[in-house]
């Protein structure tokens, strides 16, 4: 049977249409001609909210003849429109320019131009300073940004031709110089922002004097660049209008979706040397109506974020990427034109922060740039681009193109796509600090659309106190605000702290995004606040976590015999506020016992998702979850099982028929080779599964090549992780072939799975075809230096693979030097893991080679490759001009005090290396010395590893003296490097003065009482450090009572490690008394520290009224049972403790009871561990019961525990 689609009008009722599929390049699709040819004026084809983009080749290039992706069994959505082709068709029936005579008659009433808009119906036009702002009303706006500009642009053409035929009529031409004044006074009067239309007219009347042209050719002039003027605004309008429609629901996507790329510097194309030129792209601040105030001052129209651009480090690859999209913008920006809510204003408004000091930024100066960038574009896409004003001119820079060449080009001009957006990143240097958002703002319209914007237009409607009051709740509650992307993660763990969190959300309107976990066994009224909070808030994208929503059970005996007033009723309702635009819920296990839960997305959402931990469940639960939540074909579900084969055939059934089903976590699932084959035969039938993880499942071979089938004809399946299933060379040539016409997996996990150099050989054939492909993860194969070269060649021509994964593949010098000769012209590789390879100095001295040319590897991963001193040598000379790496690990390869030498020296040239991992070395005091001198004039090193590396107590000196001058280093681990008290006393002189040390790692250094009494009294003044590593030192408890003291004042740390001292129960006294009062760490260990029941039962009264820490460890101690006795009548208003460790601490039985007491009333404990305590059976069955009624905990730990049958 012939496979078809089908299509119906968006929002009719008329019978669906169904257009044969066809088959191109190994896939199924739709022509876009045939389309049209059933549905003329068709704008775009929708999949549900989801604006269906055309297919790309390899290299990124929309597919001719156009197409689009075939669905099976669905009915797509068709946008009609009568904009662009429909227009130019008639202004071509109407009037032909171009073949009119030259002296003949042109009336200017002729050409059909639409009425003047009702926007400014009774009113005078807009000054000429000001942009003009469009409607933001939903369906006429398109059409008042057609009529708006081509009106201006015709009233002038108008006046002009009539004071010319009059001039002639009296028998007096109007002279060049009287023909020039008149155009200037017409277009100040009538065209207020089009300054590149005024300068095309000037440059045409010019040339036409020149040649003695009589005034009706002047006319006829005039009016053909009207008409071009007027079609392209239309064709560009429309396009972008498009566009932003489509990326209005990209509210999932934390970055700017509007850019431009400019060169730095003005200069001419020059076709030999322009890859040499340094391009930026500048993000554009998308303020509009939407973030107007009526007392603010600040002009809203589309302007250049006030960010200095991010360097594009391939820029061939990247106007292969996204120069249709760029076209577009630069268009748009060079009319200077209206368009979806937003005006841009005149060319010369758009300042460009890099050149602000040193270059006038006049229009013709942005021009120029944007010229320049055009032309570049042009010339790496072999397709037909848009033509902009300046085509009119006889300039030879671009020459000019048809019209119909500008429709035909628009047409296929599509809006960048979420992975597209994300994809990004690779192509720009930016430091590690950097977010990549170009001090842009996401900020939620009235009506629920995402747009980004600067700060000014940000805090145009911004309300300081109530944004600084939810700030300090979240970060109170160990919660995550970041207030430029306006998203909150918040773990909610009371409905007291719920209660506050919500008032505080509902007035801030700075919230787009909230992650928030109910951590608490919360009832429907709960939820039921939340969804009050979100409905006054600016809230677009909502993910809660409810697996511990369990409405009481006198609540489930009087509503759940009702269908509308069921016990999961709340859940529904949670969706209703408008401005949602994306839901996702983690739902509870016990809600697979319900068939009435089967919710159905409202209009107003564009996606809805839902989440079950299943866990261990019968086939008959699995089966009944898929089948239920089947039934709504507007939901999308993420399932994580783990079951016998029996239950597997069970969800195997399932998945053929699911229509809602992107995720199916089978970690550990013991499907093997009969399991694997009916997963296959289910992938062949399924549309909607993205994500697809069988890690552990020992499928071997035959499981392998039946999922390699599957992969062939899959086209939805995006990430596939197989790790650990043992499927060999077979397994894997299998999959190879899959690779070489699957065009949708760009995720491939094959961690420890021995498919040998054979396998490698077969991996590197499909990559050499394969064009989506971008992470690969080949983690302990054994592919050898033989496969490593087959893999090498692969890379040299692969063009989409960004992040590979080669760690503990024995490539020796040889792979690793195959491996750099395709890093030389390999320009998509960023990511390089080729740890633990024996890679040795050779390998070492090549990637150095390679590094000097490589232009977008950003990390790269060497630990464990005995590299020694001469390697450590020949990569830092490669760091020296490199101007890509941020990451580079070199742990534990012997590289000497001379190998950090050389290092330190390309520290102080290297301009963006942020991590150097120097873990292991050998470095001695001289290294530490080198390397300090280096971060004294180093600006952009921010984490620094120098683990055992015997620095000593001068090495340590010269560190803390580095640190008194540098700014930037945000992490120093120093562990295990025999510091000793001295060293510690020059790093607390340090810390007194820095202001940007974030954690220091001090683990394991000799430091005994009276160095940590010196960094305790660093830590009174300093208010940057949040985490404090000092375990395996020697600290008593005359250093816990200076840390004590130093806690009750110092407000920044959260993470204090003192695993492994002496502070016995005179030490864990000293820090109950500071967590009474401190209030911002979260994270205390004290495992091995000699601390007796007398010291537990001191920090048990801490524990009362402490409302911050959330992690306690106190493994390896004696607090015996009464200490757990102690610590369990804590846990019974504590309410905010999480994890508790108790291991090896001698609490028998008794202990463990007190606990199971405990238990039943606390409502915060996620995690206790209780191995090696002498547990009995007895002890066990105690928190059993406790357990039957604790909903919360999630882990007990009882291993090497006595708890044999009874417990069990």
């Amino acid at each position: 049977m012939e496979k078809s689609q089908g299509f119906r009008v968006a929002g009719a009722t008329a019978d669906i249409e169904f257009i044969a599929v066809n088959r191109a390049n190994e896939q199924d699709v739709i022509f876009w001609e045939d389309i049209q040819a059933v549905f003329p004026g068709v704008k775009f084809v929708r999949r549900g909210h989801v604006v269906l983009s055309m297919l790309r080749d390899s290299n990124g290039i929309i597919n001719n003849p156009r197409r689009i992706k075939h669905f099976p069994n669905e009915v797509l959505g068709i946008e009609l429109s009568t904009t662009i082709d429909s227009t130019l068709a008639t202004m071509d029936e109407q009037i032909d320019i171009h073949s009119a005579a030259p002296h003949a008659t042109i009336h200017p009433e002729s050409i059909p131009i639409s009425p003047p808009s009702e926007v400014f119906s009774g009113q005078s036009q807009p000054a000429a300073s000001e942009p003009i702002v469009v409607s933001s009303a939903a369906e006429p706006r398109l059409t008042t940004l057609r009529r708006l500009n081509t009106t201006d642009v015709h009233n002038v053409s108008t006046a002009m031709v009539e004071a010319i035929e009059l001039a002639d009529k009296s028998g007096q031409p109007l002279t060049k110089e009287q023909l020039t004044t008149l155009l200037k006074s017409k277009l100040n009067s009538g065209l207020p922002i089009n300054s590149a239309f005024e300068s095309t007219v000037f440059r045409k009347l010019d040339t036409l004097h020149d040649q003695g042209a009589t005034t009706q050719q002047i006319v006829l002039k005039i009016l053909e660049v009207q008409k071009q003027m007027s079609d392209r605004l239309i064709l560009i309008q429309n396009r972008t209008e498009a566009i932003l429609t489509q990326q209005l629901e990209l509210a999932e996507f934390p970055i700017p979706r509007l850019f431009i790329v400019l060169p730095e510097k003005v200069s001419k194309y020059d076709a030999t040397n322009w890859v040499r030129t340094k391009f930026r792209l500048y993000f554009i601040c998308e303020c509009g109506v939407h973030t107007q105030t009526e007392e603010g001052k600040t002009p809203h129209h589309l302007h250049l974020a006030r960010h200095e651009g991010y360097v594009i480090r391939e820029p061939t690859e990247f106007f292969k990427k996204y120069g249709p999209f760029l076209v577009l913008m630069l268009e748009l920006i060079k009319i200077s034109t209206s368009i979806a809510s937003h005006a841009v204003p005149a060319l010369v408004t758009f300042k460009i922060i890099e050149l602000a000091d040193s270059v006038q930024q006049t229009m013709e100066t942005i021009t120029e740039m944007i010229d320049y960038s055009l032309e570049c574009i042009d010339k790496q896409t072999e397709k037909v681009h848009a033509s902009c004003l300046g085509d009119l001119d006889d300039s030879d820079n671009r020459p000019s193109r048809t019209q119909q060449d500008l429709t035909n080009y628009l047409k296929n001009v599509e809006g960048l796509e979420g992975v597209e957006l994300r994809q990004l990143g690779s192509f720009l240097t930016a430091s590690k600090a950097d977010n990549l958002l170009g001090n842009l703002y996401r900020m939620s319209t009235s009506d629920g659309h995402v747009k980004w914007v600067c700060r000014d237009h940000y805090r145009a409607g911004y309300q300081k106190v109530q944004v600084e009051k939810l700030r300090n709740i979240v970060e109170s509650s160990g919660g995550k605000f970041d207030e430029q992307l306006g998203t909150v993660e918040m773990s909610l763990k009371s409905n007291i702290a719920a209660t506050e969190f919500f008032a505080a959300l509902a007035k801030a309107k700075g919230v787009i995004e909230l992650i928030v976990d109910f951590n608490w066994e919360c009832a429907w009224k709960d939820v039921d606040a939340l969804r009050k909070a979100i409905k006054g808030s600016s809230v677009s994208t909502l993910h809660v976590d409810l697996q511990m929503f369990k409405p009481k059970p006198s609540l489930l005996r009087t509503q759940f015999s009702s269908s509308v007033h069921s016990r999961y009723a709340p859940l529904s309702r949670l969706m209703e506020p408008i401005q949602l635009r994306s839901v996702h819920l983690i739902l509870p296990e016990d809600i697979i016992r319900l068939s009435n839960f089967t919710p159905t997305r409202p209009s107003h959402l564009y996606k809805l998702t839902f989440k079950m931990i299943i866990g261990r469940n019968d086939d008959g639960k699995v089966a009944k979850v898929l089948a239920e939540v089947s039934k709504s074909n507007s939901m999308v579900v993420s399932c994580y099982c783990s079951t016998e084969e029996k239950g597997a055939q069970a969800l195997w059934q399932a998945l053929k028929t699911s229509s809602t089903l992107a995720a199916l976590i089978l970690d550990r699932f013991r499907i093997r080779e009969k399991g694997t084959q009916a997963l296959a035969e289910a992938l062949k039938t399924n549309s909607t599964l993205t994500t697809l993880d069988i890690s552990g499942n020992s499928i071997g071979e035959i499981g392998a090549q039946a999922l390699s089938e599957a992969l062939k004809t899959n086209s939805t399946l995006t990430t596939f992780d197989m790790s650990g299933n043992k499927i060999g060379e077979l397994g894997v040539q299998a999959l190879s072939e899959a690779l070489k016409t699957n065009s949708t997996l760009n995720t491939l996990n094959l961690w420890n799975n021995p498919i040998g150099e054979k396998g490698a050989q077969a991996l590197s054939e499909a990559l050499k075809i394969n064009s989506t492909l971008t992470t690969l993860n080949m983690r302990y194969n054994g592919i050898g230096e033989r496969g490593a070269q087959e893999l090498a060649e692969a890379l040299k021509t692969n063009s989409t693979l960004t992040s590979f994964n080669l760690w503990n593949n024995s490539i020796g010098e040889k792979g690793a030097e195959a491996l750099s000769e395709a890093l030389k012209t390999n320009s998509m590789l960023t990511t390089l893991n080729l740890r633990m390879n024996s890679i040795g100095e050779k390998g070492a001295q090549a990637l150095a080679e390679a590094l000097k040319i490589n232009s977008t590897l950003t990390t790269l991963n060497l630990r464990m490759n005995s590299i020694g001193e001469k390697g450590a040598q020949a990569l830092a000379e490669a760091l020296k001009p490199n101007s890509m790496l941020i990451t580079l690990e070199m742990g534990s390869n012997s590289i000497g005090d001379l190998g950090a030498w050389a290092l330190s020296e390309a520290v102080k040239a290297n301009s963006t290396l942020a991590t150097l991992d120097l873990w292991n070395n050998s470095i001695g005091e001289k290294g530490a010395e080198a390397l300090s001198e280096a971060l004294k004039t180093n600006s952009t090193l921010t984490i620094l590893n120098l683990r055992m590396n015997s620095i000593g107590e001068k090495g340590a000196q010269a560190l803390a003296e580095a640190l008194k001058a540098n700014s930037t280093l945000i992490a120093l681990e120093m562990g295990g490097n025999s510091i000793g008290d001295l060293g510690t006393w020059a790093l607390s002189e340090a810390v007194k003065t820095n202001s940007t040390l974030a954690t220091l790692d001090l683990w394991d250094n000799s430091i005994g009482d009276l160095g940590v009494q010196a960094l305790s009294e660093a830590l009174m003044t300093n208010s940057t450090l949040t985490s404090l590593d000092m375990g395996g030192n020697s600290i008593g408890e005359e250093g816990a009572w200076a840390l004590s003291e130093a806690l009750e004042t110092n407000t920044n740390l959260t993470t204090l490690n003192l695993c492994n001292n002496s502070i016995g129960d005179l030490g864990a006294q000293a820090f109950s008394v500071a967590l009474m009062t401190n209030s911002t760490l979260t994270t205390l260990d004290l495992r091995g520290n000699s601390i007796s029941g007398f010291g537990a039962q001191a920090l048990s009264e801490a524990l009362r009224t402490n409302s911050m820490l959330t992690t306690l460890d106190m493994g390896g101690n004696s607090i015996g049972e009464e200490g757990a006795s102690a610590l369990s009548e804590a846990l019974e208003t504590n309410t905010n403790l999480t994890t508790l460790n108790l291991c090896n601490n001698s609490i028998g039985d008794l202990g463990a009871q007190a606990f199971s007491v405990a238990l039943m009333t606390n409502s915060t404990l996620t995690t206790l561990d209780l191995c090696g305590n002498s547990i009995s059976g007895f002890g066990a069955q105690a928190l059993s019961e406790a357990l039957r009624t604790n909903s919360m905990l999630t882990t007990l730990n009882l291993r090497l525990d006595l708890i044999g049958d009874l417990g069990a």
